[in-house]
């Protein structure tokens, strides 16, 4: 973890850093998925799995020990990594109530891609695997519950609008006519969504973790001591499983797999980097509904994957009615993200202190949904930008926390109409 002195302003508005963030960490689990279909085969999923992370463990590893060498930047020396997670400074140990929530995010990681991999398994699964993103309707309930808040109606409007967007994307009609559909469907609704949902929640209570006044725990060792826990506990869940003859094909893996193995592993690593940043600037739900273009982004993938690689990403189906349905899934997702992004409301406050009132500047910062905060020499003391999906939350989530700030005298409120950049 890196120094407090250390922390720049950014250049980038907070708003647009939480949209690219999330959105980034959708187009790299595209890739990461892509390329474990290319290194599957026809080797056993299960077993398969088991390579793959502990491949995947070895390369996240051996990146955060490279991206923790210091290289000077201007009159500071700063490790690489810096440029993913300002918060990072070495490969190391987390305090012990974060180290917490990520060996319980670990160990549910372990259940879902045990889920996630017995499923690859049955040759209709891919029809399927795309209800996963129903995950957001839990995690909608939970940010309810932990913010005690309640959603507009646009930010309903829009999860539903991806949601569907994204099980329309994956619609198949022989995934509806195989015997395993029910089995298989019961499975992504409780196991894998459940345990995603969870794995969701303790990673933002991690990263939301200060463990010094402006410093906060970083995604890069979040995502080492986790993806240790994860794979022990998929290992130990598969092997009452796996039998020895599926053992036995261990030695059959090639130096190409393992080369296809590594470039997922650094595509999940940047994802997973970018998504649990993501989760610290915004709600569960909202992140994981922008990470669902990775549904989207899917299909190109696919079919430039089949043309160029034949056979790696099953056969293409020709089915009209398929192809229309993934087409309005591609516009629902779409709008729904577009929506997100334009319904916010932004707001400028400004602040005056009484006379005895100290610096108030962090404590101003510190309130969720303050973009930026500035001192100012005048009848006013503070400004504060703010941005929030509708001006009832702001007056509920901003102004009735700043009114609780010792030291505030008045407040006045200003809405933004249009902005000039």
């Amino acid at each position: 973890m890196s120094s407090t002195t250390q922390r720049p302003v950014s250049r980038w508005p907070a708003g647009t850093v939480f949209y690219l963030l999330a959105l980034g960490s959708g187009v790299m689990r595209t890739l990461s998925i892509a390329t474990d279909y290319v290194a599957l085969g026809e080797f056993d999923p299960l077993v398969f799995g088991f390579v793959a992370q502990w491949v995947s463990f070895l390369v996240t590893l051996t990146t955060v020990l490279f991206l923790s060498l210091k290289k000077r930047h201007g009159t500071a020396r700063r490790p690489l990594g810096y440029s993913l997670d300002p918060d990072f400074g070495r490969l190391s140990l987390l305090p012990r109530k974060p180290m917490q929530y990520v060996l319980l995010a670990g160990f549910f990681a372990g259940v879902s891609t045990a889920c996630y991999f017995f499923l690859i398994g049955f040759t209709d699964a891919s029809a399927v695997l795309p209800y996963g993103q129903l995950v957001i309707i839990y995690l909608l309930i939970g940010d309810l519950l932990a913010e005690k808040d309640t959603p507009t109606i646009i930010e309903i409007q829009c999860i539903i609008s991806i949601l569907f967007g994204a099980l329309l994307v994956g619609m198949t009609p022989e995934g509806f006519e195989s015997p395993y559909f029910l089995v298989t469907l019961l499975i992504v609704l409780g196991p894998l969504n459940l345990s995603s949902a969870l794995i969701t929640y303790y990673q933002k209570k991690a990263k939301r973790y200060e463990v010094a006044p402006g410093l906060k725990v970083d995604a890069l060792n979040m995502r080492v001591w986790s993806l240790f826990v994860l794979n022990s506990v998929f290992t130990l869940l598969i092997l009452p499983v796996v039998t020895p003859e599926q053992w036995a094909t261990v030695p059959l893996v090639t130096p190409t797999m393992i080369v296809w193995m590594a470039i997922g592993s650094l595509a999940t690593f940047l994802s997973i980097v970018l998504y649990i940043r993501a989760l610290a600037r915004g709600s569960m739900a909202i992140v994981n509904s922008l990470t669902s273009i990775s549904v989207v982004l899917g299909i190109p993938v696919s079919v430039i994957g089949s043309l160029t690689l034949p056979g790696s990403f099953g056969p293409i189906t020709s089915d009209p009615t398929t192809w229309i349905l993934r087409t309005f899934g591609v516009i629902l997702v779409v709008v729904g993200i577009v929506a997100l992004e334009g319904s916010d409301v932004r707001s400028i406050i400004l602040i005056r202190t009484k006379s005895n009132a100290g610096d108030l500047l962090p404590a101003l910062f510190s309130v969720k949904g303050v973009e930026s905060a500035s001192a100012l020499a005048g009848r006013e003391d503070y400004l504060l930008s703010v941005r929030s999906r509708s001006l009832a939350k702001t007056r509920k989530l901003v102004l009735k926390k700043i009114q609780q700030i010792e030291g505030v005298n008045t407040i006045q409120t200003l809405v933004v109409l249009k902005e000039y950049r």
